[in-house]
């Protein structure tokens, strides 16, 4: 019984001994496989903020599978750790790898021109300057008053202006642009303002204006054209204020013309009906097809020395019961031509009274304003007359016809003959 309980016995210890043997020889086995599993880096240890990089350009070389990978995130700065499992034979063994995401690019500051010359009272437009203010990833920054900026901002541009057009000198504004990641970029604009030229008289802008005998020179300006264009231009000699060069206009509520077209074909009749009567007319322009400025109108009249310019328009409004006409004229006031206060007020209101005896459209009478191109950039006396409302069906109807637009030439002529006399 004894020998029989130690041959049991025995043969536990030998079954147990196989059973770790195998094992341990299986342990070593898989031990083996998963120290022979490997992931070799590249030297990428820094990597540009916004520029893509996949998980593979991190990746040397292996010895084993990729099962899994992490991918940098380009946008976040700082320190960033990746993971990586390699596979192989069934056995998995896991790697980190540090990285550094820098922001080392820059805003850019791009500007048409560095050094510029500007006369003796003249605008200063720092916009004129400036083509572009962007960083490399973030795109465009925001402007930001140099008064607001506080320590810590970020994706901001900002200049300090100190220009006095009236005290000759060399100006330096230097342009400061700070991205998202407080990267900086300064650049200076140099502009020299230039003394003043007193080698030419100047009269003073109050004394009224004192029309030519004998001149009998009509400048016609059509408003509007074809094609707007909604670049910016001073409303004034100096000022600091600007408006679209020159905009498309209404488009009639029934004919459907635009304004454009209504004025220049009444141009075109007032063109010959005042050359009927022995005036010698200048046209602002003769076709849709142009692209000319208001103040470039206005100095049409000035360069021709005119009797009169007349500045053709209609009118609109969002009440479609609206009707009548109206002249405009420059306003007492006016602070860039007030010496022809007088003579445009005269104008424009012998104008509008046989403008609207001829037409039968109801007289709005003249209002004086100071905001608008064509006249404040006048030498010479000049009006706007709204011939009648677009969005009105019937004088719609009636400023499209051509027999109509007759009477609204005669009428208009009729003005100026009372004006010149």
């Amino acid at each position: 019984m004894k020998k029989k309980v130690i041959e049991i016995v025995s043969g536990i210890v030998v079954v147990c001994l196989c059973i770790g043997g195998y094992f341990y020889f299986d342990y070593q086995h898989q031990q083996k496989i998963i120290d022979s599993i490997s992931l070799e880096f590249n030297d990428m240890n820094q990597v540009e903020y916004g520029q893509a990089v996949s998980a593979e350009s991190f990746i040397k070389s292996t010895n084993g599978e990729i099962q899994y990978q992490e991918t940098v995130d380009e946008m976040k700065i700082g320190k960033q750790t990746l993971k990586f499992i390699i596979k192989k034979e069934g056995y998995t063994k896991e790697f980190t790898y540090e990285c550094m995401v820098k922001d080392t690019k820059a805003p850019e500051i791009i500007l048409t021109k560095t050094k510029d010359q500007i006369k003796y009272g003249g605008k200063f437009d720092i916009t004129k300057y400036i083509k572009s203010i962007k960083d490399p990833v973030d795109g465009d920054l925001r402007y930001k008053k140099e008064s607001e900026v506080k320590e810590g901002d970020s994706n901001y541009y900002t200049y300090h202006n100190d220009i006095d057009t009236k005290k000759p000198k060399d100006y330096k504004i230097n342009i400061i642009a700070v991205d998202k990641n407080q990267n900086k970029t300064e650049k200076t604009l140099t502009i020299t303002v230039l003394k003043e030229d007193k080698s030419q008289p100047t009269t003073s802008s109050t004394t009224p204006y004192v029309s030519k005998p004998n001149n009998k020179v009509i400048v016609i300006n059509p408003g509007h054209q074809a094609r707007g264009n909604n670049a910016k231009e001073a409303i004034g000699p100096g000022s600091s204020k600007t408006k679209a060069k020159v905009t498309t206009g209404a488009t009639g509520i029934s004919s459907h013309k635009t304004e454009s077209q209504i004025n220049l074909e009444i141009g075109l009749k007032l063109k010959s009906e005042l050359q009927a009567r022995g005036y010698t007319v200048v046209m602002t322009r003769t076709s849709q097809n142009v692209n000319m400025s208001n103040q470039q109108r206005a100095q049409v009249g000035n360069q021709n020395n005119a009797a009169a310019v007349i500045h053709l328009h209609c009118d609109s409004s969002d009440d479609s019961r609206v009707t009548g006409a109206h002249t405009i004229a420059i306003a007492k006031n006016n602070p860039y031509c007030p010496q022809l206060y007088g003579a445009s007020s005269s104008l424009a209101q012998k104008v509008i009274q046989s403008y609207c005896q001829a037409t039968r459209i109801r007289n709005r009478g003249v209002s004086y304003r100071n905001d608008l191109t064509g006249l404040n950039w006048s030498q010479v006396p000049a009006i706007y007359i709204e011939m009648g409302f677009l969005s009105h069906s019937r004088e719609d109807q009636s400023l499209a016809s051509s027999s109509f637009q007759q009477k609204c030439a005669q009428g208009i002529a009729n003005g100026i003959d009372q004006y010149l006399r």
